[in-house]
């Protein structure tokens, strides 16, 4: 399947019909491809109006502002969605959405709100979490953290897993890329080389007949970073 086949797809599905889980690969498929067209904009006869993406990538932020919100949601999720939120606040500049994107960060990387910014979690989303904090803050703790996670033990043991079902390949994928675009340095995250490591079996699961949302939506991630990489 290639992006195209799988992009009808993924806009034929109502946004609230995916689950929280899925949200992330969705969004990020979503600002390659609005990426795509932006530079490149006689492909709106392909994947839309850079309009029709726009909404997509709210309607995503609506839902991840939304959990953010609710009680019940774990740590470790919250610091996804928050992450998430901040970075389609990048492509989708709605202040309402930093503001809570922000007050969640500050609430789980300094819980006692005596500005004291601790590691409350080491999951890649922490990284990109601290990185945007850091972008939009100043922060230079933040800068510091998310350099520790980077270089940390958790990035490189993390690596050497083949556990596509966990995607924790592919989220330090994106958190090592996140960090190198945010506070620089180069040379940690080979793009190509773990985009190609996952290809085979990601689409796998996407022609299977019982097809998983959250493997379309990492699978659409990942085919829409593929296509933005081959463009540019």
């Amino acid at each position: 399947m290639n992006l195209n086949d799988l992009y009808k797809k993924v806009s034929a599905i109502p946004i609230g019909d995916f689950p929280p889980s899925a949200l992330s690969g969705l969004l990020h498929g979503y600002i390659s491809v609005y990426s795509i067209v932006r530079v490149n904009p006689w492909l709106e006869e392909v994947y839309g109006s850079q309009w029709n993406i726009h909404e997509r990538i709210r309607e995503i932020a609506g839902e991840l502002a939304d959990l953010i919100k609710d009680p019940s949601v774990t740590l470790e999720d919250r610091v996804g969605y928050v992450a998430d939120l901040m970075e389609a606040y990048l492509t989708y500049s709605d202040m309402d959405f930093l503001d809570i994107a922000l007050d969640a960060a500050y609430e789980i990387i300094s819980p006692k709100g005596d500005g004291e910014i601790v590691l409350s979690c080491r999951v890649p989303e922490m990284c990109r979490l601290l990185c945007s904090c850091y972008y939009f803050t100043g922060e230079e703790r933040c800068m510091g953290l998310a350099k520790e996670i980077v270089m940390g033990l958790e990035y490189r043991a993390e690596l050497k897993l083949d556990d596509l079902e966990k995607k924790n390949v592919w989220r330090w994928y994106r958190a090592v890329e996140f960090y190198e675009n945010t506070i620089g340095g180069k040379g940690k995250n080979n793009r190509l080389g773990c985009i190609n490591f996952l290809g085979d079996n990601l689409l796998a699961g996407v022609t299977t007949k019982e097809q998983n949302m959250n493997v379309i939506s990492l699978c659409f991630d990942w085919l829409a970073t593929k296509e933005y990489i081959n463009l540019k």
